[in-house]
């Protein structure tokens, strides 16, 4: 059979169905020879928060000038970034695979909630007081908050009981069958095992 190629970041599939699934499948592979890290510099984080509508075209040019005046700046971002990533991952690949997750990775994701909450601020309109999130599309680090409210969202709702590991890859999703029968991330997977099984059968 054919080697699986990498795909580049630009053209990585969004089938995790919520913003922190799609996050942490960007990598693939993991802990294999074949791992595939596809954030493999700043600008291909600025990539991914792009196509992920994060952020806008202007945004993107404004960021990557910004790196490329700070260049050891988006090198610790990105760093971070992966380190965040990878623990979410554990996290989410946990309640996937009903398993006990580590205390440090708990409690890590409990430290951003904290942090990401603390970018909200009590605003006064009309007669009405709200919550309005304080961005600034300046800091190198800004996309990574969205994601980060969206996994706080994800592991406190109903909806975590549908996320899956795929049974081809490393990757989740967010399983939206009716009746909950979805065994692969995308097409592409369960293909291959079909592919599989029919070579099995017919060699």
């Amino acid at each position: 059979m054919s080697r699986r190629k990498t795909l580049p970041v630009q053209d990585i599939p969004f089938v995790g169905g919520c913003l922190c699934v799609d996050f942490v499948n960007i990598t693939g592979a993991r802990n294999t020879q074949r791992e595939r890290e596809r954030f493999q510099t700043y600008a291909d984080m600025l990539i991914w928060s792009r196509r992920a509508g994060l952020l806008t075209s202007a945004e993107v040019r404004r960021l990557n000038a910004n790196a490329s005046n700070h260049p050891a700046a988006a090198r610790r971002t990105l760093s971070r970034v992966r380190k965040i990533r990878e623990s979410l991952y554990r996290v989410l690949c946990g309640v996937a695979e009903q398993t006990r997750p580590r205390a440090d990775d708990v409690a890590f994701l409990d430290h951003l909630s904290r942090l990401e909450r603390q970018r909200y601020e009590l605003t006064h309109k009309g007669s009405r007081y709200e919550l309005r999130r304080r961005e600034s599309k300046e800091e190198l680090d800004c996309m990574i908050w969205p994601i980060v409210a969206s996994a706080i969202e994800l592991v406190t709702s109903t909806e975590i009981a549908r996320l899956k590991r795929c049974g081809e890859c490393d990757w989740l999703f967010v399983d939206d069958s009716k009746n909950r029968s979805r065994l692969w991330c995308k097409n592409e997977c369960g293909d291959r095992v079909r592919a599989r099984r029919h070579y099995a059968r017919y060699k």
